[in-house]
């Protein structure tokens, strides 16, 4: 690894190719405020997109049991912007019950309208919900017209169930930390009501449509929408690939335990093609977030490009996490980075020690590991020696103190503000977490500087 000592370890959201410019707000042109008057919807623009909200509150979904709240995935749009020849494309995405689906699918055909998807984003959902994907092209007026009879049928299937249907099952109670999540994801999102969505555009892929730039905001995004409580929390979301990216993403998921449960495509006919795949997890919210940001860190890769791997130029380094006791900070701290440095392809020998080691490692922390799939790294807590510091490329001092210490060889980087596990468990847990996500970002993009 080159350079290794130069690391600077802060608070960073990499995000790489992956990273768009934030959605801008403009004044909304006549002919699109026409549309959401015509179809009696709400909507805003941005980017040169008119985006058409159709959400699904009406539906009382659980899955596996457990209630979802409407913003987690129910929502429903159809989004319009300007192609050649003052052309408007139409695209958007429908979100249906299973008595609904053929019924509106027939009413976008008989209009002149394309299907060009549909398929599920979740299993083990009550009741069973569809997606279909529309597109259409021709003047604002005459979109707005075309998708009005499908639109129709929602709002009348809407407001039967809202008659009938029992009251909504309680949303689950807890809060999120949105900004651990960001943190961990490197990317902001947005609070709606219970639930936290992040989402990501793909600008290194150019996908026009009759001159339409195809963006974020008309469907080529990923996404992650998280609920509940950082303790127990679900995450959905999607993820927006090139061909190649596709068994990356699937190995990244998998491996992190979450549950993938639709691959297929949005839509027909455009170069270069685009995969979407579906995902769903349970789990304390940094663990899901730690999944996504694995299959957000293989997208944007050159097809045939490896993961970083430093053996193949020499020596792996060592990171050496020590904290006083050596029995619970410092093997939360290697347990993570041991993971996530080997799901992202970063070759290093961790070690684990304290200045006044205890006897064992604390039992919260090895319930608390073995519980979520970690295996424990050290058996015994160990004295740190001064080879250890010395020989270190990283020396990670988490609250100790370093008087009569040798001064290290390679790099200090001290989380004296990480709570003990005896205070605050979750706080210490979660900020521990997040630094060695930082960890493993900074030693990866320096691994891969010339």
């Amino acid at each position: 690894m080159v350079g290794l000592r130069n690391v600077a370890i802060s608070l960073t959201c990499a995000a790489g190719l992956l990273t768009g410019r934030p959605a801008i707000a403009q004044e909304m042109p006549g002919e699109y405020k026409a549309v959401l008057s015509t179809l009696g919807k709400t909507g805003d623009f941005k980017d040169g997109v008119l985006k058409v909200n159709i959400p699904r509150s009406d539906l009382r979904v659980t899955i596996g049991q457990r209630p979802a709240p409407a913003p987690f995935g129910f929502g429903g749009w159809v989004a319009l912007t300007k192609g050649t020849a003052d052309t408007e494309v139409l695209m958007g995405d429908l979100v249906l019950t299973e008595d609904e689906v053929n019924p509106v699918m027939s009413a976008i055909l008989q209009n002149g309208l394309d299907v060009t998807a549909l398929h599920n984003h979740f299993f083990w959902e009550q009741p069973r919900i569809f997606y279909m994907h529309v597109h259409g092209m021709g003047s604002a007026a005459d979109l707005s017209r075309r998708i009005k009879p499908a639109i129709d049928l929602i709002d009348q299937a809407a407001r039967r169930a809202q008659t009938s249907a029992p009251s909504a099952p309680p949303a689950p109670s807890g809060t999120l930390d949105s900004a651990a999540l960001a943190t961990i994801i490197g990317h902001q999102g947005e609070q709606n009501g219970p639930v936290y969505k992040i989402t990501i555009g793909r600008p290194d892929i150019d996908l026009r449509e009759h001159g339409a730039v195809i963006n974020a905001r008309m469907g080529l995004n990923t996404w992650a929408a998280f609920a509940g409580r950082d303790a127990d929390a679900m995450v959905a979301g999607d993820v927006a690939m090139l061909e190649h990216e596709v068994t990356p993403v699937l190995k990244a998921l998998r491996a992190n335990g979450l549950n993938v449960v639709a691959i297929h495509h949005h839509m027909t006919d455009v170069t270069p093609a685009v995969i979407f795949l579906h995902y769903y997890g349970t789990g304390p919210a940094a663990t899901l977030a730690q999944g996504v940001r694995a299959a957000v860190d293989r997208l944007g890769k050159t097809r045939g490009q490896a993961q970083p791997n430093p053996a193949k130029t020499g020596k792996a380094p060592t990171v050496l996490f020590m904290c006083p006791h050596g029995a619970a900070k410092s093997v939360l701290a290697s347990a993570y980075f041991q993971r996530l440095a080997q799901e992202r392809g970063l070759n290093v020998r961790v070690v684990a020690a304290g200045t006044h080691p205890d006897a064992e490692v604390a039992p919260a922390v090895a319930k608390h590991l073995t519980e979520h799939g970690y295996p424990i790294p050290v058996a015994t807590p160990r004295q740190v020696t001064a080879r250890d510091i010395e020989t270190a490329d990283v020396v990670i001092s988490i609250g100790c103190d370093l008087t009569g210490l040798p001064a290290p060889r390679g790099t200090l980087v001290k989380w004296d503000d990480v709570p003990g596990p005896g205070e605050n468990f979750t706080g210490a847990d979660e900020a521990i977490r997040k630094r060695v996500v930082e960890l493993v970002d900074q030693l990866i993009r320096q691994a891969e500087t010339p």
